[in-house]
């Protein structure tokens, strides 16, 4: 296995963010259903947040010179998977991955996907912060990426009845 090299938490969490907003906006545009188009509307905007809370905080670590390179050794790979890999599909990829996505449907597994990896990233992240403003900051972002879980799922539950029926118990 190749070298880990070190993660700048915030360069990572920026980035990330940056491709979920890409990701979020190009998926409301390719779809026509007010729910779906909506839902990744919204989550778009609340990467936006996020976005510009990482670059205040990582302003703020530059400016005290707080350590923001995570040099925990007991990364396991899932953790490097996600960094390397990103939380998002990214360039082309987004684009590419997106006209494979055929059916509302398609589009929330996608979405939920990527917001699980984030809810582990953001976690493992708090846990192994040092800073306590950072340490919040990432519980803060985990709640916020529970919420969208679950708007993901509402929606993804409002367009496959069999799924409705798994994880509500509701038949339509």
């Amino acid at each position: 296995m190749a070298k880990r090299q070190p993660l700048n938490v915030f360069d990572f969490a920026i980035r990330a963010e940056k491709e979920g907003i890409d990701f979020y906006t190009k998926a409301a545009k390719k779809f026509t259903d007010s729910d779906l188009k909506n839902l990744f509307l919204k989550l778009a905007k609340e990467e936006a947040v996020h976005l510009k809370l990482f670059t205040e905080l990582k302003m703020k670590a530059d400016t005290l010179d707080i350590d923001q390179i995570l040099r925990d050794p007991d990364i396991d790979d899932y953790m490097e998977a996600i960094v390397q890999d990103g939380l998002f599909p990214k360039g082309d990829t987004v684009n590419k991955r997106l006209e494979r996505v055929d059916s509302p449907v398609a589009a929330a597994v996608m979405a939920m996907a990527a917001e699980k990896n984030a809810i582990l990233l953001y976690s493992e992240l708090a846990k192994l912060s040092r800073d306590r403003e950072q340490k919040k900051l990432f519980e803060k972002i985990v709640k916020e990426e529970k919420s969208h879980v679950v708007m993901v799922r509402n929606v993804r539950a409002d367009h496959d009845p069999a799924y409705a029926a798994m994880a509500f118990g509701r038949f339509f």
